[in-house]
């Protein structure tokens, strides 16, 4: 994974664009010598959605089976919906 700075991915922003398009390459890029977001192709970035997906099922039937949920009446009442 390459990391770089702000400053350098913005004048070459076109040419990092493609190594992360057609090469696959991750990009760190940091603001201030801290990383600040990631340059990723759009199949990393929709793995990583699906991922999420199913950790928050998972979540959600765990919490089911533990009893651990908040009815959707509830969730009117609390919101005043």
């Amino acid at each position: 994974m390459t990391s770089l700075s702000i400053t350098k991915v913005r004048d070459y922003i076109s040419e990092y664009a493609d190594q992360v398009k057609h090469h696959g390459e991750r990009i760190i890029v940091k603001r201030n010598g801290k990383p600040a977001f990631a340059m990723v192709s759009v199949e990393d970035a929709e793995l990583l959605e699906a991922l999420e997906d199913e950790m928050d099922i998972a979540a959600a039937k765990k919490a089911l089976r533990k009893g651990k949920f908040t009815s959707w009446e509830q969730v009117k009442k609390k919101l005043r919906l």
